[in-house]
């Protein structure tokens, strides 16, 4: 590609940006986004019920409605807690009317009544219930069902005849794994199916995002001189490659804007609920929701590196093809079938890098590493989940640099050839003989400058 070729990128990017932000509807929603990243982790400690303990409480009486009977709490074991020493506790059968009148007449007493989970099957409840008006508050009540919890636990210890070593070993999770011989002999820790197959797809799922991002901006942008005629004018300062490669500079900065945004809304987020309380019920609702540990994923600095590497190599290939494909739209109605081509594309490595983890077969996990359109999606999570080496990794990072390469150039000449073209969208075969008769044409032409100039 000539330098000459690229004059004017300065001018198209810095014109995309500010037309871009100018926009109010833009900085209202990417500031929506920035709000509610900020919120959500805060949000979820409050939903969890993560909130500080407190270190005095002004509960000075407890009634206590023990529904279970089968594992009656020792006092002991409540008093024990240095906050509830001196909290008389008071075993009563009366019902939820009762116990709220009687709270509501004694301001530093509260309640808790000990049961089965009526919704959670298996589980037992404990309901903490305090006044009102009373000098008793939340973060008191919560405190003493943690209390009463370890309580509840020590009982149901006691009248099993187990300690807590015992009880410690019963509650821990047995992990099943597969590996070869080699695997094991040297310690490589590969994952399991299940979390080979998560991290396949929570990695894959955010190129697909970014890629449908991508196509989304960039077909609007390829039709926008197109729909208003300015290519005649556009083409007197400014090359169509430049054009196109301006466009595309612009809508990578939209994208990973929006992204930074959001990110830093999600770390402002997490030092905010870290202030509030305890946020280790993060790695819990992970772990229970998607059934992976995170410690096991071997996240590091490198790691981090790598994923940049490899999402901006995604981006690039997705990016190329989606210019390439926007480049064919003359009409808004274009983009129907401008869409569909995409998302095939996009849609088929998606689903061969969910899919593929099963087979548990080391050949096609390489092949499909190495292959740059499925590589784009799981040459990472296959290296993070210990299936591929590093040397695998790099040489699929390679693969797909250049492949990004040659479709950035061919979406240049595509972009070239049909920036005036004006008819319907073109099917495959008719872009193909197309771009063979527009290389034909360019050939001529350079031909006869070169004759031209001989003459001279």
């Amino acid at each position: 590609m000539k330098n000459s070729e690229l004059r004017g990128v300065g001018s198209v990017f810095r014109y995309s940006m500010q037309q871009h932000y100018k926009t109010t509807s833009v900085r209202i929603f990417l500031l929506i986004l920035f709000v509610l990243a900020v919120a959500s982790i805060p949000l979820m400690s409050l939903t969890h019920g993560s909130v500080k303990e407190v270190e005095t409480t002004e509960i000075t009486k407890i009634y206590l409605r023990d529904e279970l009977g089968a594992f009656p709490l020792d006092d002991a074991d409540i008093h024990s807690d240095a906050r509830f020493a001196g909290a008389e506790i008071v075993r009563t059968d009366m019902d939820d009317k009762a116990l709220a009148e009687t709270l509501a007449k004694e301001p530093t007493a509260a309640a808790a009544v000990i049961g089965m989970d009526q919704k959670m099957t298996g589980s037992f409840s404990i309901r903490g219930l305090y006044g009102e008006d009373g000098s008793v508050g939340s973060a008191d009540l919560h405190t003493l069902n943690n209390v009463l919890e370890d309580a509840l636990n020590k009982s149901r210890m006691r009248a099993l005849n187990v300690d807590e070593k015992s009880a410690e070993m019963l509650r821990m999770r047995a992990v099943t794994r597969v590996e070869t011989v080699r695997d094991y002999t040297d310690g490589s820790g590969q994952l399991d199916t299940g979390e080979h197959m998560f991290v396949n797809l929570f990695y894959s799922y955010f190129v697909l995002i970014l890629s449908m991002l991508a196509m989304s901006y960039i077909f609007q942008l390829c039709m926008e001189e197109k729909i208003s005629k300015l290519v005649e004018s556009l083409m007197v300062s400014v090359t169509p490659t430049a054009l196109l490669v301006g466009k595309v500079l612009a809508v990578t900065c939209f994208i990973f804007i929006g992204l930074g945004v959001v990110g830093t809304g999600f770390v402002i987020s997490y030092f905010i609920a870290k202030q509030m309380g305890d946020v280790s019920f993060l790695k819990d609702a992970f772990s229970g929701i998607f059934g992976v540990d995170p410690s096991a994923l071997h996240l590091n600095l490198g790691t981090l590196v790598l994923f940049v590497i490899c999402v901006l190599t995604a981006y690039l290939i997705c990016a190329s093809y989606s210019a390439i494909i926007g480049s064919c739209c003359s009409k808004s109605e274009d983009t129907q079938h401008a869409s569909l081509a995409v998302v095939m594309f996009v849609l088929i490595g998606y689903l061969l890098t969910s899919f593929i983890p099963l087979f548990e077969s080391d050949a096609a996990i390489i092949f499909f590493s190495l292959f740059p359109l499925t590589g784009m999606f799981m040459a990472l999570p296959n290296y993070i989940s210990g299936a591929i080496t590093l040397p695998v990794l790099l040489c699929s990072i390679a693969l797909q640099l250049a492949t990004a390469f040659l479709l950035a150039r061919l979406a240049g000449t595509v972009y070239r050839m049909m920036l005036l073209y004006r008819g319907g969208f073109p099917k495959p075969k008719q872009l193909v003989k197309m771009l063979r008769e527009h290389r034909a044409a360019e050939k001529a032409a350079a031909g006869k400058e070169a004759h031209h100039g001989n003459e001279a």
